[in-house]
């Protein structure tokens, strides 16, 4: 026969598991941690619960877990004092929504590499040198079609010439 709770176990409470949760930026140096200076984030929760989570908070460690593990920031769990440091899906595999983080991590990183590769292409396009822009002037009496650099208009006349002068008029 199994052996039940006590009615003084049932109504413990006991913190919320998601705050047993933080994260620390994977980069930090001994320097940084004997200076203070940097950011711990938490899942800001303060609820106490005779679960093992809070209503809807599991959800919350979940997104928590998806965010930290896709900024590649360092995952604690802190139990009894000792803090373990884990990726997110090593730390959701004690939960049913593992499979979840796991993708959602993957998801977030795919679209950043997505994000950067576009950035790039930006970058590139930015900095590739443009064909200048055909228009028509007026040189002389006649109309043609050439660039315009800085105050000079570049056109290839009717015998098939090319051509440049300083004297001419934008036409539209």
């Amino acid at each position: 026969m199994a052996a039940n709770k006590t009615t003084a176990q049932a109504d413990e409470l006991k913190p919320c598991e998601c705050a047993a949760y933080d994260a620390l930026p994977a980069d930090l140096t001994d320097a940084d941690l004997e200076s203070g200076d940097f950011e711990v984030l938490t899942t800001g929760c303060t609820a106490t619960t005779k679960r093992q989570f809070a209503p809807g908070h599991d959800a919350k460690l979940k997104s928590a877990l998806i965010k930290w593990g896709a900024l590649g920031l360092d995952i604690r769990r802190s139990e009894g004092g000792v803090a373990t440091s884990a990726s997110a899906a090593k730390h959701a595999s004690r939960y049913a929504f593992a499979h979840m983080v796991t993708a959602g991590v993957q998801r977030a990183e795919a679209k950043a590499a997505e994000k950067a590769r576009k950035a790039e292409e930006r970058a590139a396009r930015k900095a590739a040198p443009r064909k200048p822009k055909q228009v028509t002037a007026k040189v002389g009496r006649w109309e043609r079609t050439g660039t315009v650099e800085g105050d000079t208009f570049t056109y290839t006349d009717a015998k098939g010439a090319t051509k440049t002068t300083t004297k001419f008029a934008l036409i539209g």
